[in-house]
């Protein structure tokens, strides 16, 4: 069977091979897009995901919504083909990009029984920007390497649960998304036990880990963070990105640095609360400071392909054809208990006078002392 497709007529090829055959055989390669979204308040937040598996033959998809006390997730998945480009008719799913880093759309047709649908376009707020390259070995072997590039937007269009629909506006509706690629383990399903077990090599990680794109009126600061109970750090990056420019020209980043937090966290839940901080330094030395205010959680294990208690994860063959929702009653502490981490929408309140709205995405593994977590 071919597998020579219509990407292949583009001039984007990185290997001998045609495009829909991955640079490595590992079967924990990927591609996905991966989306926040709100309303600058705590009524709404949304995560939405769309993820290909080249060397598992699979393409999947979800949304997931947190509305109310509830939060609803559909899923699809189908087999890739030989189409690396075709983006469409992930179930009810599809993406298209209408200029590259700058506009998409992503779509969830209705259906019968389904929790989620929907129909947004994305408008890029800042350019794009690239992480740190990404790896880790474990005792030799690749754990993760990947590429990822954040960027924040504005949405319109409208979300539907359960009959409820709500409209986006872009005057209101913002959030993130970054998109990445490379070799990651998270999301798959586990692979059986080997050397890392065996010797604890696995335990040997990070213990806090914060992500944050900080979506102000007229620029970004990401803010991210991997450290050791002892401060320790394996990724350390601050940096701003400008808007776009009157004429559409792209802005340029500045790095800036002197990461700082002081947060609090319920001891038993684990989960951010009011009264935390971050703190940066500008370039010209100023240590700028920003005040959290968590307003709504989105679970990223409701049913999203990331683990928890529902079966499915993201790569895994479901036939040719698959869609399923579910829904999670989030007043029940037995239930959120079990899908969690959560991804955190904040109001940021920086100390010039700036207000922002994002993500917050903050874990703590294990002891933390500093944080009253000792195990």
């Amino acid at each position: 069977m071919s597998m020579i497709g219509p990407a292949d007529d583009f001039l984007i090829h990185q290997t001998h091979e045609p495009v829909r055959y991955a640079a490595t055989s590992d079967r924990r390669f990927y591609d996905r897009y991966f989306f926040t979204g709100h309303r600058c308040a705590d009524d709404l937040f949304f995560m939405i995901g769309i993820g290909a598996y080249p060397n598992l033959g699979v393409i999947d998809a979800f949304g997931s919504v947190a509305l109310g006390s509830r939060q609803y997730t559909t899923r699809a998945s189908r087999e890739l083909g030989s189409d690396r480009m075709n983006t469409r008719a992930i179930g009810p799913f599809h993406v298209e990009v209408h200029e590259g880093l700058k506009r998409l759309s992503v779509r969830c047709d209705p259906a019968e029984g389904q929790a989620v649908h929907f129909a947004l376009e994305w408008n890029a707020a800042v350019p794009a920007f690239e992480e740190p390259p990404i790896l880790q070995r474990v005792m030799g072997r690749v754990m993760e390497q990947a590429t990822r590039l954040i960027q924040t937007g504005t949405w319109s269009g409208y979300i539907a649960c359960e009959g409820q629909v709500i409209e986006l506006d872009p005057d209101t509706a913002w959030g993130a998304r970054d998109r990445s690629w490379g070799v990651r383990s998270i999301g798959l399903e586990r692979e059986p036990k080997g050397i890392q077990q065996a010797k604890g090599a696995n335990k040997a990680r990070t213990t806090l880990w914060i992500w944050s794109p900080m979506q102000f009126g007229d620029e970004t600061v990401h803010f991210s963070l991997s450290e050791y109970p002892d401060g320790r750090r394996d990724i350390e990056t601050v940096r701003r990105m400008p808007g776009f420019g009157a004429d559409g020209a792209a802005a340029v980043e500045e790095m800036l640095g002197g990461a700082e937090h002081d947060l609090r966290f319920d001891l038993e839940t684990r989960e951010l609360l009011e009264g935390s901080s971050i703190s940066y330094l500008e370039a010209d030395g100023t240590r700028r400071h920003v005040r959290l205010t968590p307003l709504r959680r989105a679970y990223l294990r409701a049913g999203t392909g990331y683990g928890g208690p529902d079966p499915w994860r993201h790569g895994m063959y479901m036939g040719e054809d698959w869609c399923h929702s579910v829904t999670y009653d989030l007043s029940d502490p037995a239930v959120t208990a079990k899908i969690g981490p959560t991804h955190v929408l904040c109001r940021m309140e920086r100390d010039d006078g700036a207000v922002g709205y994002g993500t917050f995405e903050t874990q703590v593994f294990g002891a933390y002392p500093r944080y009253g977590f000792h195990e």
